[in-house]
């Protein structure tokens, strides 16, 4: 099952899941699905587009409609994902310092630098110390508003 609270994520509700399995005989006739070009574009795999369009379909004979669209911006969507998620994991990991929160290096430091630097590299894999970089570049000053600050915007 993919809803409902999962014991082993702290972050999953504590809502009972609910039963989809009863909506697929509900009425859809009120439902208007709007399919952007942009989904079936080049790299689509084709036995993805079919299963999708014979979803797609299978609604209609139901009484739903569907109608094409395009989504000009979504090119940008992942560039703007990446840098939001990047700021975002930055500034959430910052307290993880090993003083008060994260992993904290036991041997004896020179200095606060050297055992702040010293947690960071053993308390965080490679893959999350490139992330908290690239987040801490993007949220520097000069590139707040060029980088973070234009991802939310709805026009490029």
């Amino acid at each position: 099952m993919i809803s409902g609270h999962d014991p082993r994520d702290e972050t999953s509700t504590e809502a009972p899941s609910e039963d989809y399995v009863d909506d697929l005989e509900s009425d859809v006739g009120h439902l208007r699905i709007g399919v952007p070009k942009e989904f079936f574009g080049e790299g689509t795999d084709e036995k993805i587009a079919k299963v999708v369009w014979n979803g797609i379909e299978q609604l209609k004979k139901r009484g739903a409609s569907y109608c094409e669209l395009s989504l000009p911006t979504l090119k940008y969507a992942l560039a703007t994902y990446y840098l939001i998620a990047m700021a975002e994991a930055s500034s959430n990991l910052a307290r993880y310092d090993g003083l008060r929160y994260g992993y904290s290096d036991k041997s004896p430091a020179e200095d606060w630098n050297r055992l702040f630097s010293r947690n960071r590299l053993v308390g965080f894999g490679p893959e999350v110390r490139r992330r908290i970089i690239l987040g801490t570049y993007a949220l520097s000053a000069g590139y707040y508003d060029r980088y973070y600050l234009k991802a939310f915007k709805s026009e490029p």
